[in-house]
């Protein structure tokens, strides 16, 4: 009985050791990925280039898609998918949906 007693109070020292801290680093972590992941930091970082490329793509659609990109998405985006399933069955990996076979 005394063994017993002795080997539940060892679990139990062992337990709140292993929860020492934990709401620290808990806090930490949340801390951390609040600063970090914020959407309004992100956005005021990214701003610029965020602009920068709606102004191209803008530019792009508003005079007309251009002939050679218009080949190039004919002949690269098929080649783009021949490609990576290619790649997948060497890699052994399951091929995406439409290139399932």
């Amino acid at each position: 009985m005394a063994e017993e007693e002795q080997e539940k109070q060892s679990i139990e020292r062992a337990i709140v050791r292993a929860r020492d801290g934990v709401g620290d680093r808990i806090d930490e972590l949340d801390h951390h990925l609040r600063t970090n992941l914020n959407p309004k930091t992100l956005a005021q970082s990214y701003a610029p280039q965020i602009i920068a490329g709606g102004a191209v793509l803008g530019l792009i659609i508003g005079f007309g898609v251009p002939k050679v990109f218009r080949r190039m998405i004919v002949w690269g985006v098929p080649i783009a998918l021949v490609a990576v399933a290619v790649k997948n069955r060497r890699n052994g990996e399951q091929p995406p949906g439409l290139l399932a076979s």
